[in-house]
């Protein structure tokens, strides 16, 4: 598979999810809708499932592993500074959902999900755009 001809932006725009991400988790209150059941923990699991196979499309199989570390060490040091913050409270039903995020995103990246970008670029970003 060809090498993505704009990595640098798509690493960007994956850096800006991840700033994303912590400005949501430490702000005083989301702007989600939260008026079904579980809608917290199920923003948490899209969130970081999001992360994931966005970042899985940039790096080989053999940096997931260390992907996946990294964002659930992520979730868990927002969750500690929410409890820190006096705003808002960490909680671990959020580690767990940010955690089934990272995992099943992952799962879904080695069963072939990882070559989205790839795709967008060879059909939408045609060589001379």
């Amino acid at each position: 598979m060809n090498p993505l001809r704009f990595r640098r932006l798509w690493a960007f725009i994956g850096y800006g999810l991840v700033i994303l991400v912590s400005i949501l988790s430490l702000s005083p209150s989301l702007p989600l809708p939260t008026d079904f059941p579980w809608a917290d923990k199920f923003y948490h699991l899209l969130a970081y499932a999001v992360l994931m196979l966005w970042f899985a499309q940039l790096h080989p199989k053999s940096r997931y592993g260390g992907l996946v570390c990294g964002f659930i060490a992520l979730g868990i040091l927002l969750e500690v500074l929410q409890s820190q913050s006096g705003i808002r409270s960490g909680e671990v039903w959020d580690v767990a959902a940010n955690s089934l995020g990272t995992i099943l995103s992952w799962g879904l990246a080695l069963m072939g999900m990882n070559t989205l970008l790839h795709q967008f670029e060879e059909r939408c970003l045609k060589p001379g755009d």
